[in-house]
């Protein structure tokens, strides 16, 4: 206890006290009761007597004071390097002291730069149990990566005749382009309220952005996609790439609920040994990555290899550019289960609005986390985690399984233009990618629409299991795609044509499409181990697409019918659109990481063969091989994020 408490003040309180206890409100009969009682008086006297001794000690102790610390007069001095230690040790016991506690400002791993506040802020402690209300992070990343992929055939996988390069050349170009491909400023935080979140963010990239032309059936340009070969191949529905060129990539507001249990008082208390959780429900809309695909949605920023799959960039639904959508998002089962289900605009690849159909889409998606650790630090567990890597080195096994479903009908190109339906790329693909549309594009000798597909529906199924377990990593991905409801114009009497390669030379005609569902599948299977845990890892990878969507020879025997409206005889292909063919990805990487997926460097080689069909988003070339064309892929990445 600390010496010289009982002084001044306090020594006439705590004789008042005494005094107070022994003897207010008392009655007559009470005292007469205490006349009979001569031992209760002498214990008080007693007591009253310890008390003046106490007093005495007390003023003894606080007279030799000054003889003890030298001259009471002399003010004490204390050195400024005293001082500074006294301070800092202080500081270093108490971290954060004297900051004000409803403005708070700093970098957060994962968070970026973040700046909080209390409304109208008074600068004194925040009382509120829930979070501060208003918050901004800034976030911001960097992709610079080399690309070169090496063409090592000519040859068209859809005719299976040589391809057509250009006129003064004996092969198709080789492409090779150090870019900065992914330039993201991420503006996110909350408003009002810790559960009403906002984000807002821009992207930019020396790769270009699409322009595109609202053309209706016919397009003004060859079909096929980007190729760095300067033939003639444009990007989706003709038009050019805008290059060195921001977008808004981002933007939606979302509210969290958490139900009773999150609050603090609301609710019963948690039992002891136990903590505190609630699911959270989330409503949101706006443009946002959606869930189809368990890779892609965790983010480019978090892959383990330099860029997606080529199954994965056949089959996602937003070319990785997000989509506009509006719905709900579920985390609960101590965060075990999450659910992703939401409306959206159907098909979407960097289309302005205007260039849309009036057919909205479906995507809903999910995942379970089984096994994981306890973490009694964050008193929750650690699960499967935010990338495919295991670089938080998993000590139990933790496995993770899901799947989802994208429904994308779509409305007529004759109204709406092709925009839409011109992001459907088709098994095999020749050099630049197939669109099916450029496939099932009407007459050869009269290119006026009569004849092309008007709408079709697209339906994505999406399913997924991977693990980690002490540095390895597995992830196995599988995607179906049908493509169905196959219309033609209104004038064009119900007939679908398309050109087969079946004449003499390889010379195009007239064919019947004909109208069944069309299917591809594809796989992706990779993974990784870290050779030293949490900073070098060595990753393998293998995809494959399989279809019959662009196959347009069958078998290569055909019969000839007359078509209403069709000039000359129509071939009718045996086994059309019926013969599955296949292209194959095999890659291998090393990825070193410096600050987790803040700063890392990765490097990847691949080869493909067999006609790989997966156009990059918009005709962009982010990933950095040519549709269609087989070779060998190296590329070469430095992430830096905050």
């Amino acid at each position: 206890m600390k010496q010289g408490w009982l002084t001044g003040c306090r020594r006439g309180a705590a004789l008042a006290c005494a005094v107070l206890l022994a003897w207010a409100g008392r009655s007559p009969a009470e005292e007469k009761k205490d006349e009979a009682k001569p031992d209760l008086r002498a214990m008080i006297e007693a007591q009253a007597k310890e008390i003046a001794a106490l007093q005495e000690q007390v003023r003894q102790r606080t007279a030799a004071a000054p003889v003890l610390g030298g001259d009471a007069a002399t003010p004490v001095v204390i050195e400024e390097d005293s001082i500074k230690k006294i301070v800092a040790g202080y500081l270093q016991e108490n971290p954060g002291a004297g900051m004000p506690p409803s403005v708070q400002t700093g970098f957060f791993s994962g968070q970026g730069f973040v700046i909080r506040s209390a409304p109208n802020p008074k600068y004194v402690k925040w009382e509120d149990d829930c979070k501060i209300p208003f918050e901004l992070r800034i976030k911001g990343r960097l992709m610079i990566a080399y690309q070169r992929y090496k063409v090592t055939d000519r040859v068209n996988h859809v005719t299976n005749i040589p391809a057509v390069a250009n006129a003064n050349s004996t092969r198709l170009a080789d492409f090779s382009q150090l870019q900065a491909k992914r330039i993201n400023l991420i503006f996110a935080g909350t408003v009002f309220d810790p559960n009403l979140r906002y984000l807002v963010e821009f992207l930019g990239s020396t790769r270009g952005l699409p322009g595109f032309q609202n053309n209706k059936v016919v397009q003004t340009a060859p079909a096929g996609g980007f190729a760095p070969n300067g033939s003639g191949i444009s990007p989706i529905g003709g038009g050019a790439l805008v290059d060195h060129a921001v977008t808004l990539f981002q933007a939606f507001v979302a509210y969290d609920f958490h139900g009773c249990a999150s609050e603090k008082g609301c609710g019963p208390d948690c039992p002891e040994g136990s903590y505190r959780y609630a699911p959270t429900y989330t409503i949101f809309a706006g443009k946002i990555k959606p869930f189809f695909g368990l890779e892609e949605f965790l983010g480019n920023g978090n892959q383990q290899f330099v860029d997606f799959s080529m199954a994965d960039f056949m089959f996602d639904s937003d070319d990785d550019t997000r989509l506009m959508a509006a719905g709900v998002q579920v985390k609960a089962l101590e965060d075990r289960f999450f659910l992703w289900s939401a409306l959206t605009n159907g098909s979407d690849a960097f289309l302005p609005n205007t260039q849309g159909d009036d057919y909205p889409g479906f995507i809903t998606s999910f995942w379970y986390d089984f096994g994981g650790s306890w973490n009694p630090e964050k008193k929750a567990w650690d699960l499967w985690g935010d990338c495919i890597s295991d670089i938080d080195y998993s000590c139990k096994p933790v496995v993770r399984v899901g799947g989802g479903v994208d429904i994308v009908p779509m409305d007529r190109r004759s109204l709406y233009g092709d925009v839409e339906q011109s992001r459907y790329f088709v098994m095999p693909g020749a050099p630049g990618g197939t669109r099916l549309i450029n496939l099932l594009n009407g007459d050869a000798g009269l290119p006026n629409g009569s004849h092309a597909v008007d709408k079709f529906d697209a339906y994505h199924f999406n399913t997924f299991v991977a693990g980690k377990f002490k540095g390895f990593s597995f992830c196995n991905e599988w995607w179906l795609r049908d493509l169905t409801s196959f219309h033609t114009t209104p004038n064009g009497t119900g007939y679908i044509i398309y050109q087969d390669t079946l004449g003499a030379g390889g010379a195009t005609r007239n064919a019947l499409f004909p109208r069944h569902a069309l299917l591809d599948y594809g796989t992706t299977l990779q993974a990784g181990y870290f050779i030293i845990p949490k900073k070098l890892e060595v990753a393998a990878r293998f995809s494959m697409v399989r279809g019959e969507s662009g196959d347009v020879n069958g078998n290569g025997k055909f019969t000839q019918v007359v078509i209403p409206g069709v000039a000359g005889k129509v071939d009718v292909v045996n086994g059309a659109f019926r013969q599955f063919h296949e292209a194959r990805e095999y890659t291998v990487g090393v990825n070193y990481f410096f600050k987790r997926h803040l700063l890392k460097w990765q490097t990847d080689v691949g080869f493909f063969d067999g006609g790989n069909p997966a156009g990059t988003p918009a005709g962009s070339g982010v990933t950095g091989w040519i549709a269609g064309a087989d070779g060998y892929l190296i590329r070469t990445q430095v992430q830096l994020a905050f």
